[in-house]
């Protein structure tokens, strides 16, 4: 799979999977894609989180319909750049529900938990 073509797939869907591990079960999330990266966000902040998992350790897999990518999880180094890119990749994926969505929480947590994927393709 080409990097071209997990863009296409990721638009394509709303609604995602991700796991930390391999033991670790797939979790349905929204994953978006900005200039070639791939991005999601914690909502709830448990203990024991898939985002402290990914912290503890990056590899994980992500999971669009039947594709699975192996990936690393990991804060990006440039995070202050990249939210409002990832803001606008939200906005563009689920509408009018993303502004609804992000006055449910605090918006400053929210954003400081973006995660990017980063896929391990087999070359």
């Amino acid at each position: 799979m080409t990097l071209q073509e997990l863009i296409k797939l990721v638009q394509s869907k709303k609604v995602h999977q991700i796991r930390a591990g391999r033991a670790h079960r797939f979790i349905d999330i929204t994953v978006v894609a900005t200039e070639g990266r791939f991005f999601v966000r914690q909502y709830k902040f448990g203990t024991k989180s898939w985002y402290d998992a990914f912290l503890a350790n990056p590899d994980g897999q992500m999971k669009i319909g039947d594709t699975i990518v192996d990936i690393d999880g990991v804060q990006p180094v440039d995070l202050d750049e990249v939210n409002p890119k990832v803001n606008k990749a939200y906005r563009k994926l689920l509408g009018l529900t993303y502004p609804a969505m992000r006055l449910t929480f605090n918006t400053k947590r929210h954003e400081a938990s973006t995660l990017e994927l980063i896929p391990k393709f087999n070359v």
